[in-house]
């Protein structure tokens, strides 16, 4: 019996260890009277159904379930509930993400009432927009708000992007990889309310962002003209000195030729003219040649004058006009997409206008020889041939027309998710490129010095040349036209459900390069991109 009894003793331990095990992985256990013998564990109980699931349009609206927010009658100093409503949706959304307090978990959704809310919101990833709400009486509920479509939730600030959805690093639901739920929502850009102060876009979705948009509106308004580029002046450039005339003969022992003059220019260019030839007893001297020569110079531009020898002298040349620009080129390409919208291109600046070259320096003369001398008296050098002018600066190039303002309804970027469901996505008319800025006139070369006259009927020196004109500077290229796209995205994952309607004004023409007649087309901007998708390259930077 104590063999028997002991087996038994055991056996009811391991009966115990059995349910106790049981009851530890939350299965209820009804035992019989040898519970060794036969075990009936009943199956885990159903749990309580969540008061908070169903679609947008069917689900209750509870106050554990999100944060309600009125336009007319909320406080943002209230809690968020039925009864007290907090007054703006970015304050409901931060209450939404992170809990009211009093360590209430965070509800990820928002209860929004018809009508309108002038503010631009950030939505990270994961918390819910449910708008359309009927909200007088306390109903709350999106069936009774005139079928909900007719009296939705609108997002319109006056400036700035009215809807934005955050994802990765900057939303604020740290590790989050939840879907937005954008609900009854109609998010309306004004006119030119981007921070470029010219383009329209009424949704971007930063990196990473996930967001699907139902029976709701995303409209952008028209894009500004891009700013005409910036003229250059319109009163010419520095014009240069005129050359310094050359000693008189028999009045110096030695004639030294007139020094040259220097034009310095903004953009450290010098216009120098040609030193003038020295004056001598048997000969003159050569002058010197102007500068900055041209390259290869066949026509002998800025050339030297040569002195006296057996023949007079020569005069210095005139020195080449500086080198004139053409029309810049239009803006060409697509622009780009950031996290503030989309970046166009300006038109191309004017290039600066050439110096003027400066004359070369007139040959000096001589003493002696078939003509009277200089008297005993006197000093014997010949004449001294005069400096050449200098010549004037090159005029400044005008300045790119700016691109036109885009209207863009959603902007994704890298990574992003977008699912559209029923929704009237619509973008107006991108603007026009600005005109290219005009270039400024050069300056005037002005003429060389006289060369220094001979006594009696002694050979006069020689003058020096005149400088060379500058160049006129360009004019600029028009800037781009702005876009005109429903979607524009950059490697994002995008679904279209049926019901979706994407509807697209026209992109903005080119500007007209600096100086452009209507019908001149050389140095206009080219139009702005055009779609209702249009995708954007991966290598998402600003042109260089």
């Amino acid at each position: 019996m104590r063999s028997q009894g002991g087996r038994s003793a055991r056996a009811s331990v391991f009966a115990v260890v059995l349910c106790a095990w049981s009851a530890s992985a939350s299965t209820a256990c009804r035992y019989s009277d040898a519970c060794w013998e036969g075990l009936d564990c009943a199956p885990d109980p159903e749990p309580p159904p969540d008061p908070c699931a169903g679609t947008p349009g069917t689900a209750p609206a509870l106050d554990e379930c999100g944060v309600f927010v009125s336009a007319s009658s909320g406080d943002d100093r209230h809690p968020g509930t039925k009864d007290a409503p907090v007054k703006t949706l970015q304050h409901a959304i931060g209450l939404a993400a992170h809990g009211r307090g009093r360590d209430e978990k965070p509800t990820r959704r928002v209860y929004a009432c018809g009508g309108e809310f002038e503010e631009a919101i950030e939505l990270p990833s994961g918390v819910d927009l449910w708008g359309g709400r009927l909200c007088d009486g306390g109903d709350w509920s999106y069936a009774g708000s005139f079928d909900g479509p007719d009296h939705p939730t609108i997002i319109a600030p006056p400036v700035g992007i009215p809807l934005r959805v955050l994802g990765g690093n900057d939303a604020v639901i740290a590790g989050d990889d939840a879907t937005s739920v954008i609900f009854g929502v109609r998010a309306v850009a004004a006119d030119a309310s981007a921070s470029d102060g010219k383009s329209s876009i009424a949704m971007i979705l930063s990196p990473g962002a996930k967001a699907k948009v139902v029976l709701s509106d995303v409209i952008a308004g028209n894009g500004n003209d891009g700013e005409p580029g910036k003229d250059a002046l319109s009163v010419r450039a520095k014009d240069g000195a005129p050359g310094n005339d050359g000693a008189l003969a028999c009045t110096v022992d030695a004639a030294v030729g007139a020094l040259p003059v220097v034009n310095s220019c903004d953009d450290g260019i010098e216009s120098t003219g040609g030193y003038g030839g020295d004056g001598g007893l048997d000969g003159g001297g050569d002058g010197a040649p102007g500068k900055p020569e041209p390259a290869g110079n066949p026509q002998r531009f800025g050339a030297a004058g040569l002195g006296a020898g057996g023949d007079q002298c020569t005069k210095g040349e005139d020195g080449a006009p500086g080198a004139s620009r053409g029309r810049a080129d239009g803006a060409k390409g697509e622009g780009y997409l950031d996290i503030h919208g989309w970046v166009g291109v300006r038109g191309e600046d004017g290039k600066k206008g050439g110096a003027g070259q400066g004359g070369g320096g007139g040959g000096g003369s001589k003493s002696r020889g078939d003509m009277v001398a200089c008297p005993v008296s006197r000093p014997q050098s010949g004449a001294a041939g005069g400096s050449g002018g200098s010549g004037g600066c090159g005029g400044e190039g005008g300045r790119g027309g700016g691109y036109g303002g885009a209207s863009i309804a959603i902007v994704a970027l890298e990574d992003s998710e977008l699912e559209l469901d029923a929704t009237k996505v619509v973008a107006g008319n991108g603007g026009d490129g600005g005109v290219g800025g005009t270039g400024q006139p050069g300056g005037v070369g002005l003429k060389g010095g006289r060369g220094g006259l001979g006594y009696g009927d002694m050979w006069d020196a020689c003058s020096g040349g005149r400088g060379g004109s500058g160049g006129h500077g360009g004019d600029a290229g028009g800037g781009l036209g702005g876009a005109a796209i429903g979607i524009a995205y950059v490697v994002p994952h995008l679904a279209i459900l049926p019901g979706t309607i994407i509807d697209v004004g026209h992109a903005g023409d080119g500007g007209y390069a600096g100086n452009a007649a209507l019908d001149d087309e050389v140095g206009r901007g080219a139009s702005g991109p055009w779609g209702p998708l249009y995708p954007f390259g991966a290598a998402n930077e600003p042109p260089r």
